[in-house]
């Protein structure tokens, strides 16, 4: 959309992007851009929040005053609308987990606990495909179990250059794994969670992925672990990438 901007101010019209990647639109610079702090998909917030949506439009269209050598980038600031399910949702009733996840022992390692939850979610997730036909869970290529494994290590040791340093699929970086490896992970979550006629809205599904998954534990760890990674593309991704911004926001 940022290019696209600029092609369509180039003849002569004005416009303002709704970024919600900050960091790619500050790369692609262009005209105006308010940054959002939503999740993709949702440039306005929270659906059916009829104040924060035209709060979002308004900040917006105050941009298209604006202009000089630019870019003009502002942030749209507001604590409210960030997938918040108390009151502003279309649905009264609240979204219930359909599996319960088993009591694991303390002491209980990332990757025991996160394949427990394969476990349980696998039978769902089996019924999903087979409804569906297809699955985004296996982009990477790496088998799922080993998978969790693989992601796991990235915590092991007291460092993050102690970290895996090779891709487990040949041919492809360690980037690219890594990427493709979270994109699967959290695939098989989702598409394991939304199996008909089950109704959560993405709002449910984000909460209960990051704040009550053991995946979502171990990604908000490798968020904080590879701050310092060796491999540029690694760090990069586990910096802006792995954690959606509308949930960093939550935490901060």
């Amino acid at each position: 959309m940022s290019g696209l901007a600029h092609f369509l101010e180039s003849e002569g019209m004005v416009t303002v992007v709704l970024g919600l990647i900050p960091q790619h639109v500050r790369v692609m610079r262009p005209p105006r851009a308010l940054l959002l702090p939503f999740e993709l998909g949702r440039p306005l917030g929270t659906p059916c929040d009829a104040e924060l949506q035209r709060d979002v439009l308004t900040a917006a269209l105050g941009l298209l005053h604006k202009s000089g050598p630019g870019p003009v980038l502002e942030t749209f600031d507001s604590e409210i609308g960030i997938d918040s399910t108390d009151g502003e949702s279309c649905d009264e009733a609240s979204w219930v987990c359909p599996v319960s996840f088993p009591t694991i022992a303390a002491g209980s390692g990332l990757s025991d606990r996160i394949a427990d939850e394969v476990r349980v979610l696998r039978p769902l997730f089996d019924l999903g495909y087979r409804q569906r036909g297809h699955t985004a869970a296996d982009v990477s290529g790496i088998d799922l179990d080993q998978l969790v494994g693989w992601l796991c290590s990235f915590l092991a040791g007291h460092r993050s250059d102690e970290s895996p340093d090779e891709s487990p699929v040949e041919g492809r970086t360690l980037a690219e794994s890594f990427k493709l490896g979270v994109e699967d992970l959290k695939a098989f979550y989702v598409e394991a969670i939304t199996v008909p006629p089950n109704s959560a809205s993405s709002s449910d599904i984000n909460t209960w992925f990051w704040e009550e998954t053991a995946a979502g534990e171990l990604l908000w760890s490798l968020r904080e672990r590879l701050r310092e990674h060796p491999d540029e593309g690694v760090r990069r991704h586990s910096q802006f990438t792995l954690v959606p911004a509308a949930q960093v926001a939550r935490r901060q």
